[in-house]
């Protein structure tokens, strides 16, 4: 076989503007090259050691980052799995493929990564960790395979996710399993294989050694069981040959919180924690170590991959490719990347996060601005914004010119039951009804309703270690809080069908439709309750108003369908 030529190498100080050059890189200099995408959600560039991590957590992606090329500096688009995979696939911001939240958009007929690859000749599969980015959502064009399969129950969270070693084990069959053609082995079909590991992403609950290991932090266990997870995977695929003609890419989706600004886990604040993220290339021996500092972007991944593997180039994409910039062919110059964190908007109506982030300086466009010089503050500590005014002038004209070239959004699928539950299962807020528009103020800022947030978390959490009693009184504490919240009406309704108390989830839900409260999420839920409590009748009716209302919600024409099936 053809011996992987790439050329990508060069050392790059922090302080550089423009890439000095190195060796060659030319287009298509891996044509032919198998290609693996690994994509590790929820991992937090500073846990892993090639970034500065002293806990030791990532042997295998520090060997990687050691032997191949590391990128300093990368951001991704939103705080969420499914957008920011659209992103990193399409080379296109959420404002362009449309896919702005978990569970209530579908990627359209967008071209990705996979649809060009498999029609430049390669085979192509995906397997995937979570539920989250199931066929359903859109991201499975292009793939031969694509394997989302997950074991269990709606009420156990093995329906919604699977460990790292349960991805793995399928991905290796599929990649070893081509056989070279009769007339030669050089004439091998090339691969494509996409593997996503969810297991950083909360609850943490690591398998054994791991789990006691790091006890008193369940997080960094589940990303050095993932690492290992991937190293034994990687090992094998070595030893099979399978990696002597490969690009080998691992990147992660977002990052976590743990605890900064107030958010616990992530999605409703775009600050580092929760942007920067890790991204290795690596195909030794041919790749020699360096580091690049200049800004990238999870939208340059697919036209960087594709550039080197010589594939024709994404159309109509926010992203750019690398190659030219890591050779020294063309000077650095910072594009700016674009962020959103809108799913408080979408699901609880709070004021929409979006920002834009170039040459250091970061602006969080909220009705409390927000402005940081990353350089001299990386924890995001001291806005700038009342103080410097000229600095955020230019950032706000180009995040004027992204959002005023947003695309119409992708499609809201119909979420049926299973689904809703399973997304509710890994804590995550779905809701399919447009936000109304309306003119946002510090009220609304998330910044001055992040306790709200806090406390909808812990009640996720507390709901998926079976801890009910305490996941109500918390839901209640919100809504002493904040009555008009209905989305905690709509979880503790939630939470008491699942545990057959769908009598009470009724009160709970005509409490505060009476109180004025209620959306059409909220008595969508409430026509689903009464019919499990075996009121026909008014469910029928509750959900035919809303259907009659508005023929596009799909979710309320299936349950009266459910119901009109029981009458």
């Amino acid at each position: 076989m053809r011996p992987l030529v790439v050329g990508i190498a060069v050392a790059l100080a922090i302080a550089c503007t423009r890439a000095p050059r190195t060796l060659a890189l030319a287009t298509g200099a891996l044509r032919g090259a198998n290609v693996l995408l690994v994509t590790i959600d929820t991992l937090r560039a500073d846990r892993v050691g090639a970034y500065g991590s002293p806990a030791n957590l990532t042997p295998t992606l520090d060997r990687l980052a050691a032997e191949g090329l590391r990128f300093e500096r990368v951001y991704a688009h939103v705080p969420l799995t499914l957008p920011s995979h659209a992103s990193l696939v399409t080379g296109r911001y959420p404002t362009r493929h449309g896919v702005h939240d978990n569970g209530t958009f579908t990627l359209g007929d967008v071209p990705t990564l996979a649809t060009v690859l498999k029609t430049s000749g390669y085979r192509t599969g995906a397997f995937v960790g979570a539920f989250v980015l199931d066929a359903r959502f859109g991201l499975n064009r292009g793939f031969d395979v694509y394997d989302d399969r997950m074991a269990g129950s709606s009420a156990d969270l093995e329906v919604v996710q699977r460990t790292a070693e349960e991805v793995l084990s399928p991905a290796h069959q599929w990649i070893t399993s081509s056989e070279p053609s009769v007339l030669s082995p050089d004439t091998r079909q090339p691969w494509f294989a996409w593997v996503h590991l969810y297991d950083p992403h909360e609850p943490y609950s690591a398998p054994e050694p791991y789990r006691s290991r790091y006890a008193a932090d369940p997080y960094a266990g589940e990303i050095a069981y993932t690492d290992a997870a991937l190293g034994s995977f990687l090992d094998r695929l070595r030893a099979s040959g399978a990696l002597s003609n490969a690009l080998v890419v691992v990147v992660a989706d977002h990052g976590e919180s743990l605890g900064e600004h107030g958010e616990r886990t992530h999605g409703l604040f775009a600050y580092d924690a929760t942007l920067r993220v890790p991204l290795v290339i690596w195909a030794p021996p041919h790749i020699r170590p360096a580091v690049v500092s200049q800004t990238a972007r999870l939208v340059d991944v697919a036209p960087t991959i594709l550039d080197l593997v010589g594939a024709s180039a994404l159309a109509n994409v926010d992203g750019r490719t690398l190659r030219p910039i890591v050779a020294g062919e063309q000077p650095f110059n910072d594009p700016g990347s674009y962020f959103e964190a809108l799913n408080a908007s979408l699901t609880r109506n709070w004021a929409p996060l979006r920002g834009i982030v170039a040459d250091g300086v970061k602006l969080i466009d909220l009705p409390l601005p927000e402005l940081y010089d990353l350089a001299t503050d990386p924890g995001e500590q001291r806005n700038l914004y009342a103080q410097q005014r000229e600095r955020a002038r230019p950032l706000e004209a180009r995040l004027d010119r992204v959002t005023s070239a947003a695309s119409t959004s992708a499609a809201r699928p119909s979420i049926d039951a299973d689904a809703e539950a399973r997304l509710r299962a890994l804590g995550y807020v779905v809701s399919s009804a447009p936000t109304p528009a309306r003119t946002y103020t510090a009220a609304d800022d998330p910044k001055q309703l992040v306790p709200l947030n806090a406390a909808l978390d812990d009640a996720a959490a507390m709901w998926s270690r079976g801890d009910v009693a305490s996941a109500m009184a918390t839901l209640q504490g919100v809504i002493a809080r904040r009555p008009d919240l209905t989305l905690a009406y709509d979880r503790m309704a939630f939470i008491l069908r699942a545990t057959g108390r769908s009598t009470d989830a009724v009160a709970v839900l005509d409490g505060a439709a009476r109180d004025g409260h209620a959306d059409r999420a909220l008595l969508r839920s409430l026509g689903s309750a009464l019919r499990d409590a075996g009121d026909l009748r008014r469910s029928a009716a509750v959900l035919e108003e809303l259907v009659r209302g508005d023929e596009s919600d799909l979710q309320a024409a299936d349950a009266l369908g459910q119901t009109y099936a029981r009458m």
